[in-house]
C-alpha cells in the first residue's frame, strides 16, 4: 500500500470513551472536509468463539481491517480513526504494518474508575456489566504500567466534543 497515510488509535479502558471521541473526531473531519474514515476495530473482532490464543480475536480484526483499508485508500481516504484496546507494542506495530509508511498516533482516554464504573451501567446488565467493571480496572493498570500512547487525555467532566478538539489540536496526521 501507499505510504502518506496517518492512522490515530484512540485507546484507553472500556467506558473511556474510545468510540464516541472517534466519531467526533470523525464528524470534525468531515465538517472540514478533511477526507478520513473511522472504523471502529471491535465490529472487526466480533466473532466468536475466539481461538484459545487470542481471546478478543486481534488477528481476526487485523484480516478484516487489511481487507477493507484498500477500499478506503482507493476512495482518497489517507486519515483513519480506530478506536480501540491496544496491549502492546506488538499490536501498534501491527497497525502500523497495515499501512507502510503511515503514521500511528495513539491516544490513550482515561477516567476515575468510578467514572468508567458509572458509564458501563448505563450500557452493560448482568454479568456483562461486571465483567466490563473487572475489565476496565485492569486495562487502568495495564496502561498505566506499559504507556503505550503518545498523549493521555483525561475524560473526566469533558463533553465528547472538547475531547475531540482536544485530540486533533495535537494529533500530528489530519494535516496529511
Amino acid at each position: 500500500m501507499q505510504t502518506g497515510h496517518s492512522i490515530l488509535i484512540i485507546t484507553g479502558p472500556v467506558g473511556s470513551g474510545k468510540t464516541s471521541a472517534a466519531e467526533a473526531v470523525f464528524d470534525m473531519l468531515s465538517a472540514k472536509k478533511i477526507p478520513s474514515a473511522v472504523i471502529d476495530f471491535d465490529w472487526l473482532t466480533a466473532a466468536y468463539p475466539p481461538p484459545a490464543d487470542d481471546r478478543f480475536n486481534f488477528r481476526l480484526g487485523i484480516l478484516n481491517l487489511k481487507s477493507i483499508l484498500p477500499n478506503y485508500i482507493a476512495k482518497g481516504i489517507n486519515l483513519f480513526v480506530i478506536p480501540t484496546v491496544v496491549e502492546s507494542e506488538e499490536e501498534i506495530k501491527v497497525f502500523n504494518e497495515l499501512i507502510s509508511g503511515s503514521d500511528i498516533y495513539v491516544v490513550r482516554l482515561k477516567a476515575a474508575p468510578a467514572t468508567l464504573h458509572k458509564r458501563l451501567e448505563k450500557r452493560e446488565i448482568g454479568s456483562l456489566l461486571n465483567w466490563h467493571k473487572k475489565r476496565a480496572l485492569e486495562l487502568i493498570e495495564m496502561f498505566e504500567s506499559k504507556q503505550l500512547e503518545d498523549l493521555i487525555i483525561d475524560t473526566e467532566n469533558k463533553s465528547i466534543e472538547s475531547i475531540a478538539e482536544e485530540i486533533l489540536l495535537v494529533w500530528p496526521g489530519k494535516t496529511k
